[in-house]
């Protein structure tokens, strides 16, 4: 596993972090090792964005008081906070925060892309990654479905007096969202939000928390 530390956080690094890159970035595709590089940039785009994702829930934490952890593992990231004992507002600050880092890491993008216009295949290709991961998966992270930060805000929105109605949602909107993902062929993102669905439907004393 890999560690270190960024901004006074620790990190860690699950290797099956680095085997899921692989396989999204078309390892079960590759023909040769000419296909290597591509997907080493499809790597270090999913690395640097969870990164910065993960980032924007431990700097919102600290502002609260508590010095978090960063763990990234096969199904993306977590932020830790140990000890913390937010309050429901504090709580959707810090879940709202990741999902605001991605949005800004992609408006970068975008103005990197439209400034400097590269040409080279590489730059490109890793600039595609970069739009897609922090755009696209950032509206998936937003979706109404623990343990997304969109699950954990519309949780900390109703209170613990509404986390059936909470559950819910996420079980009818990750049912809703795989079925679309298995039509256009995401198998990936499919079968993610059928298991997320049925964390979801066990109910809220399996209430997890990213």
């Amino acid at each position: 596993m890999l560690r270190f530390r960024l901004f006074g956080f620790p990190v860690s690094v699950d290797w099956f972090f680095w085997l899921t890159c692989f396989l999204l970035g078309g390892g079960l595709r590759m023909q040769s090792t000419r296909d290597l590089p591509d997907i080493l940039l499809w790597t270090i785009a999913v690395f640097f964005s969870i990164v910065i994702h993960e980032l924007g829930h431990a700097f919102v934490g600290k502002k609260n008081g508590v010095l978090p952890a960063i763990h990234l593992h096969g199904l993306g990231g977590v932020t830790v906070f140990p000890g913390a004992a937010f309050s429901r507002r504090q709580n959707i600050a810090v879940s709202a925060a990741g999902p605001a880092a991605s949005l800004a890491l992609g408006l970068l993008t975008l103005v990197i892309a439209s400034v400097f216009q590269p040409q080279s295949s590489g730059a490109i290709a890793l600039l595609r990654y970069l739009l897609w991961i922090n755009f696209f998966w950032t509206l998936i992270n937003l979706l109404p479905i623990l343990p997304l930060d969109g699950g954990q805000i519309i949780r900390d929105i109703l209170g613990p007096a509404r986390q059936e109605i909470t559950h819910w949602v996420g079980v009818i909107c990750a049912a809703a969202v795989a079925l679309w993902a298995f039509e256009q062929g995401l198998i990936f993102l499919g079968l993610m939000l059928a298991y997320l669905g049925f964390m979801n439907y066990q109910g809220p004393h399996r209430d997890p928390r990213a």
